[in-house]
């Protein structure tokens, strides 16, 4: 045990009688020195039984205060562990909450701007048939007025702005056809890039997981 042992004062001894030799009294002269020598026992016994109490007193407090010390450390230990794997398992929540949000954010973003691709081409092409529409309407009404003409004049007329009406209606068909591949294709780049975006979510998502346990296990080990 650790500590230093307590110290004891023995109280003095009585001082011995007096005793006056008288060669009559013998008797009386041995008598007392039994007292005196009896007491003298009786007083060693009290003092050493105090000090084997004492003793005792002592070095069960010591104990105690040992255990109690133990005790504390361990449950400081224990509450120690507990922190830390409630602090991991908050992270770790906040982590995937915050993957959650970022892929949801990202989902509704390509969402939005395939919509929005989609609907810009689909107003392109409608603007564009439209527009190849009124031409060919035109180019009809023009062809049906110098065919009338041309019938008059003759056949090879007519026949020449046949094949200029056709020309001109396979260059707007043409057109509009490129217009709606060059929207397609921006809108499948669009897409390729969000989705290259969400993978290096993950990816920084896993490393950062890994990390952290880690790290959690090496200061558990250290713990």
């Amino acid at each position: 045990m650790g500590g230093s042992s307590p110290s004891v004062t023995y109280a003095p001894p009585p001082p011995a009688p007096t005793v006056t030799q008288q060669p009559t009294q013998s008797l009386e002269s041995q008598t007392a020195l039994n007292e005196v020598s009896g007491a003298q026992s009786r007083l060693n016994m009290t003092l050493g039984s105090q000090l084997d109490q004492q003793n005792k007193a002592f070095f069960t407090t010591q104990d105690m205060r040992q255990t109690q010390a133990v005790g504390g450390e361990t449950r400081a230990t224990i509450a120690t562990q507990g922190e830390q794997q409630r602090l991991g398992t908050v992270t770790e929540g906040e982590q995937q909450r915050l993957g959650t949000r970022v892929t949801g954010e990202e989902s509704r973003l390509g969402t939005v701007t395939t919509g929005e691709q989609q609907r810009l081409g689909t107003r392109v092409t409608g603007e564009e048939q439209r527009r190849g529409m009124i031409t060919e309407g035109e180019q009809q009404r023009l062809g049906t007025r110098v065919t009338g003409e041309e019938s008059r004049l003759g056949t090879v007329t007519a026949g020449e702005q046949q094949r200029l009406g056709t020309v001109t209606e396979g260059e707007q068909q043409r057109l509009g056809t490129r217009v709606t591949g060059e929207e397609q294709r921006r809108g499948t780049q669009t897409a390729g890039e969000e989705t290259r975006k969400t993978d290096l979510q993950k990816i920084m998502q896993e490393n950062y997981a890994a990390n952290r346990n880690r790290n959690w296990a090496q200061g558990s080990y250290r713990a």
